[in-house]
């Protein structure tokens, strides 16, 4: 009977791993037709008996992520990761959870680094994208049903710019306060305070806009300026974008503004497109404007971006055609050629450093070069 004894020691382990498999077939069963709450309750349960079983902890912290609670998903991760730190997948995963939590410039450290181990990782390519998009558009790409949205973001930045101009131009002064609230897959908004002096006048105003999701992959951008007592920039605008997101980081807008001034009247029809790819964005805008008894003219605009360490991005800005200016109260047309470079460097997590230096060529009136400079706050 010492063959008995052997078989009844021998079957818990026998038959544990084939266990431990049902218990997870189960609960991917669970998670397919949408009973989160079953799988988690399967999950926990497996694990009690089996703590170290990796295949399980990384379906939990997904299922927690699915549920809406991204935050009790970290710590699986953290201690997934401990375990494999270049494991792809945790990283997707860690960094969807803290995207979904709203801690978009931390999540894009694990899924840039899951990118780099597996570079043909489209999903990771996919929620990059969203992250970086999530603090300047609040519509990103498509989430899971399942996923909760995001915490909203708030941020500040205080900006300064000087302006030297030649020609005997009086030099220029601007500062700025901008508010901006965004969310992923929910509505945006922001507002700004700016005063401006030129030619020794100074003028003040507001802004205010807001980003609306309408349907899968469209926004609507509504925005509005006024300027009170108005010398050189106008009396108001407003301006409204329509934007679809394309396939394969491609992402079109066309947007129609109005602007008066107490001179003029500006009207401006904008054609833009847009691809991201990798940690490069790259845009064309073409600007038709009517300028009321002035003549029609027509700008283009180029731009080229390269983020790093999140958020924090560098780019070249480059514009030619032709342009509408105000001088001393008069609006005129002429030529431009202007190049700026300018970017955001998130120094600190919730702290980021704004410039930007640029050199603009009015057609034969004037040559501006600028300096700009703005400390930003996310909270």
């Amino acid at each position: 009977m010492s063959w008995l004894r052997a078989l009844v020691l021998a079957l818990p382990v026998v038959c544990t791993p084939s266990l431990a498999h049902a218990d997870i077939a189960a609960a991917q069963r669970q998670v397919e037709a949408q009973q989160l709450d079953a799988a988690e309750t399967t999950l926990i349960a497996h694990l009690a008996a089996q703590p170290d079983d990796r295949e399980a902890q990384f379906l939990l912290a997904r299922v927690r992520a699915w549920q809406g609670r991204p935050e009790q998903a970290l710590p699986l991760y953290e201690r997934l990761l401990q375990q494999e730190p270049d494991n792809a997948d945790y990283l997707f995963g860690q960094g969807q959870a803290l995207l979904w939590a709203g801690r978009p410039q931390t999540a894009l450290v694990s899924l840039e680094r899951a990118a780099t181990l597996a570079p043909d990782y489209t999903e990771v390519k996919q929620v990059i994208q969203q992250a970086r998009a999530a603090l300047t558009s609040p519509v990103t790409g498509t989430t899971p049903v399942t996923a909760a949205p995001a915490q909203r973001r708030h941020e500040l930045e205080l900006s300064t710019r000087q302006d030297w101009l030649d020609s005997g131009f009086d030099n220029w002064r601007s500062q700025r306060l901008d508010y901006t609230s965004t969310q992923p897959e929910g509505l945006g908004w922001y507002g700004a305070l700016l005063r401006e002096q030129r030619f020794g006048e100074w003028d003040e105003g507001v802004e205010a806009g807001a980003v609306i999701p309408l349907a899968t992959n469209w926004t609507l951008q509504p925005e509005v300026g006024f300027q009170p007592s108005s010398y050189f920039l106008p009396k108001w605008h407003a301006d409204l974008r329509l934007q679809r997101r394309l396939p394969a980081g491609f992402l079109g807008a066309a947007s129609v503004r109005r602007t008066e001034y107490d001179s003029t009247r500006v009207d401006r029809l904008a054609l833009s497109g847009e691809r991201y790819w990798g940690a490069w964005r790259a845009g064309y805008t073409l600007n038709i404007t009517d300028v009321a008894n002035a003549g029609t003219p027509v700008g283009h605009d180029l731009a080229l971006d390269y983020f790093y360490n999140g958020l924090s991005y560098a780019g070249l800005r480059l514009t030619v055609g032709e342009e509408e200016s105000v001088e001393e109260q008069r609006v005129i047309t002429s030529d431009v050629h202007a190049i700026s470079l300018q970017g955001r460097h998130w120094f600190a997590r919730r702290w980021a450093l704004g410039w930007e230096i640029g050199h603009h060529r009015q057609g034969d009136y004037y040559t501006r070069r600028w300096l700009q400079i703005g400390l930003r706050h996310a909270f």
